[in-house]
């Protein structure tokens, strides 16, 4: 099981909100502005991921949650999400190539056949599917915070 911290944002009657923080490994190397991997990462990666998960817990805005998916879940999600488009641009281009269509068609009819692997995986791994894998394991202690009164 893959766990994280997560933030409670809204709690509803079948579920909850939260919001999990992103950490770039970039950040501990020394070289990360110089890195393209770095500057990319930096770029595109979202700093909070806001998500839905369905939860019987009676939960506060902003109580500390551990989460957890599995690495069956994680796994199968990454083969759906990169290797079925990967597999349909790969098919139309084998399937166009040997009709022996012009090389402008096969680069045009595989380029289509990616983007439409990418809509169906994307509609298969749509939000209930995710809600399904996340499970909320424990609600984290508070931490006591203790107003300290300076008199004279």
């Amino acid at each position: 099981m893959l766990e994280e911290i997560a933030t409670v944002m809204k709690s509803q009657s079948d579920g909850v909100w939260l919001k999990t923080q992103s950490i770039s490994s970039c950040n501990a190397c020394q070289s990360n502005n110089d890195c393209g991997t770095g500057v990319v990462a930096k770029a595109l990666t979202p700093r909070e991921n806001l998500f839905f998960v369905k939860s019987q817990l009676q939960l506060l805005e902003g109580q500390k949650v551990k989460i957890a998916v599995s690495e069956q879940h994680l796994l199968s999600a990454a083969a759906l999400l990169y290797l079925f488009p990967l597999f349909c641009l790969i098919a139309v281009a084998a399937l166009l190539s040997r009709l022996q269509l012009a090389e402008t068609a096969i680069v045009l009819g595989s380029l289509s056949a990616l983007a439409a692997g990418f809509a169906v995986a994307r509609f298969i791994s749509g939000p209930s599917a995710q809600q399904e894998q996340i499970e909320i394991l424990a609600v984290l202690p508070e931490l006591a915070v203790q107003h300290v009164r300076i008199t004279d």
